[in-house]
C-alpha cells in the first residue's frame, strides 16, 4: 500500500529518518487516505525526541509553543507540520487528560493510547502501513471500534463518546455494539467535559450526513449534555425533529435550527431557549443570533409576493438561510411532493434574488424621505421613526412607490 504525501511531508519524514528515527504520518491523515479522502492537514509522529528534532530541522523555521508536551512544529515550503515524539499517557484522574505522558520509542506504543481503530494507524513511504489494531479493515467494513477496552478508552476520556457519535454521523458508520454499549454506560462522565468541547462535537455530529441515525440511536447521550431538550426528544416532535435535522443542508446554521425548531411551546419560545442553549455552550454570538433568528422566523408567512416585507423584517442573509430551513420542515412532515416543494423553494430563492439585484427597497436608508422631511411636515420625537417604518412597511407590502411625493402625501395622511 502506498499514499501519495505531500512533498513536504515526505521530506520531514526522509530527514527524520535519515538522522536515525523512525517517522511517520498518523492518525486522522491515514484514515482519510484510506476511505480515499483528501486529507486536510498531516499529524507526524517520531522516535526523536523535540530536542533532537531541533536538531534535524536546524536552519528551519520552527514554532516551540507545544515543546514541553512533545511536539515541534516545522514549516516546510510554507507548510506548516506538527511532529510529536511518540508516546504513551499515564493515568486520566479527572477523566478527560492524562496525568502525564512518557516518552517511547515505538510507533505502536503511540498508536495503543489512540481512540478508535480507524485513526490508530500510521504510515511512512520507508516502511508502508502500520495497523496493529486493524484499523484498515474496520474502515472497509464501515464501523467506529475503540482501540482495545472501550470501557476503558471511554473512562480515559469521556470526549471520546461525542467523537464516537461524530465520526459515526460523517462517516456513515454504525458504531460497533460493545464500543456502543461502553459509550451510554461512560455517558455521565461527560460532565468532565468542557460546553465548549460539547458545542463543537455536537456541530459535527449535525452536519454529518447520518446525523438523524446517530441522533435516534443515542438519544440518552444527547440528553445528557443537553438536559433542556429532555422534553422535546421524550415526545412525538423527536421524529419530526429528526426528519427534519435530515432533509436540511448540512450546513452549521440550519443544522442547528433544524434540530431546536421544535425545543419550545411554540416558535417564539424555540428561538429564545435556542438562544440561551447555545449561550450555554458558548457559541459565538453569530451561531446564537442566526439560529435563534431562524427558529423563531420559522413559521413566518413566506411567499413570493411576501419576500419584500420578510427582506424588511429580518434581512437578505437570514431570509436566504429561512427559505432552505422552510423547505426542510416541509420535507419533514412526508404530506407534500418533493419536487412542489423544491419548485416553491426555487420560486422563493427566484424573488430574493430579483429583489436584491434591483435594490428593492427594505431599509429605512433606501426610502425616498427622511426623518429631515418627517420634520418639516411638523412630526418629531418618537413620531419620526414611527411613521418612517410605517411607510416602510407600506412600500415593502406593495401598497405605496418608493417615491418622494407619494410617500410625503401618505405621511401628511397621518398627521
Amino acid at each position: 500500500m502506498r499514499l501519495a504525501l505531500p512533498k513536504p511531508v515526505e521530506t520531514a519524514l526522509s530527514r527524520l529518518e535519515k538522522a536515525g528515527y523512525s517517522a511517520y504520518v498518523v492518525g486522522g491523515c491515514v484514515r482519510d487516505h484510506v476511505l480515499g479522502f483528501t486529507p486536510h492537514d498531516y499529524d507526524i509522529c517520531s522516535a526523536a525526541t523535540p530536542e533532537e528534532m531541533q536538531k534535524v530541522f536546524q536552519g528551519e523555521r520552527t514554532i516551540e509553543t507545544g515543546l514541553k508536551h512533545g511536539t515541534l512544529t516545522v514549516l516546510l515550503s510554507g507548510m506548516p507540520l506538527e511532529i510529536t515524539t511518540y508516546r504513551v499517557d499515564g493515568a486520566y484522574s479527572d477523566g478527560r487528560h492524562p496525568d502525564s505522558v512518557q516518552f517511547t520509542a515505538r510507533v505502536e506504543d503511540d498508536l495503543s493510547r489512540r481512540d478508535f481503530t480507524i485513526n490508530a494507524m500510521a504510515y511512512s513511504p520507508s516502511a508502508g502501513l502500520v495497523d496493529p489494531f486493524g484499523g484498515q479493515a474496520d474502515c472497509e467494513r464501515g464501523v467506529i471500534r475503540c482501540v482495545g477496552d472501550p470501557a476503558a478508552r471511554f473512562g480515559e476520556d469521556a470526549l471520546r463518546i461525542l467523537r464516537a457519535l461524530r465520526f459515526s454521523s460523517r462517516l456513515g458508520f454504525p458504531i460497533e455494539e460493545a464500543t456502543a454499549q461502553a459509550a451510554v454506560a461512560g455517558m455521565k462522565n461527560l460532565c468532565h467535559v468542557s460546553r465548549e468541547r460539547i458545542a463543537v462535537e455536537l456541530s459535527g455530529i449535525l452536519q454529518g450526513k447520518d446525523a438523524a441515525r446517530v441522533l435516534r440511536k443515542f438519544p440518552e447521550v444527547i440528553e445528557t449534555v443537553l438536559p433542556e431538550l429532555q422534553p422535546l426528544m421524550a415526545g412525538e416532535k423527536w421524529d419530526l425533529t429528526l426528519r427534519t435535522v435530515c432533509a436540511a443542508p448540512k450546513d452549521l446554521y440550519l443544522r442547528w435550527a433544524a434540530f431546536l425548531r421544535l425545543c419550545g411551546a411554540d416558535a417564539a419560545d424555540s428561538g429564545r431557549l435556542a438562544h440561551d442553549l447555545l449561550k450555554g455552550l458558548k457559541m459565538s454570538a453569530k451561531i446564537m443570533d442566526t439560529v435563534s433568528e431562524l427558529v423563531a422566523w420559522q413559521d413566518a408567512d413566506l411567499r413570493p409576493e411576501t419576500m419584500q416585507e420578510m427582506l424588511m423584517r429580518i434581512g437578505p442573509e437570514w431570509l436566504s438561510q429561512l427559505i432552505p430551513l422552510r423547505q426542510a420542515m416541509r420535507t419533514a412532515t412526508q404530506k407534500e411532493s418533493p419536487d412542489a416543494i423544491a419548485r416553491d423553494a426555487e420560486a422563493l430563492n427566484h424573488t430574493l434574488k430579483a429583489l436584491l439585484d434591483e435594490n428593492a427597497c427594505y431599509t429605512l436608508a433606501q426610502l425616498a424621505v427622511n426623518g429631515n422631511d418627517m420634520a418639516l411636515l411638523g412630526l418629531s420625537g418618537a413620531a419620526i421613526g414611527e411613521t418612517l417604518h410605517a411607510l416602510l412597511l407600506q412600500v415593502t407590502r406593495g401598497r405605496l412607490p418608493n417615491e418622494r411625493e407619494a410617500l410625503l402625501e401618505a405621511a401628511k395622511g397621518t398627521l
